[in-house]
């Protein structure tokens, strides 16, 4: 593994770390988050949502957007990326049942930011859904 120098080497680390995961494990992922910590926070927010912008093929689930929800809740990168910008990239694509993508933007922008956000935001009915999950996920929206 080589350290990720942009978002797309951290997007790919991430992707060939749920590849691998069978023969491997969780090795790869680990030893990811263990590095993550002295890249570009903002580098390794863009290559995370870059995972979940995408989303998993059909017969992936969500392994790959599981690990990148991991690198989210174990390096916690700070970011100023725009929120609503953020919230627009991923929500079409991001699988529900991967929990630490709402807890990473409720502990990055704070609770009364996101309110605001969603507020604001025009979206599809499946992007309803999705935001409503993150509402229920939060507990607190």
């Amino acid at each position: 593994m080589k350290f990720p120098k942009t978002a797309e080497d951290v997007e790919r680390e991430i992707l060939i770390s749920s590849d691998k995961y069978k023969e491997l494990r969780d090795l790869r992922i680990r030893q990811l988050i263990h590095i993550l910590p002295k890249a570009d926070p903002e580098l390794v927010v863009e290559g995370v949502i870059r995972v979940f912008e995408k989303g998993a093929g059909a017969d992936k689930y969500s392994e790959e957007q599981e690990f990148a929800g991991r690198v989210l809740e174990s390096v916690n990168p700070k970011s100023e990326k725009d929120l609503r910008e953020v919230l627009l990239r991923v929500l079409k694509n991001w699988d529900k049942s991967v929990e630490q993508l709402p807890f990473w933007l409720k502990n990055n922008y704070g609770i009364e930011k996101l309110k605001e956000t969603f507020a604001e935001l025009e979206l599809t009915e499946l992007e309803t859904d999705k935001l409503r999950t993150i509402k229920w996920w939060l507990r607190e929206l």
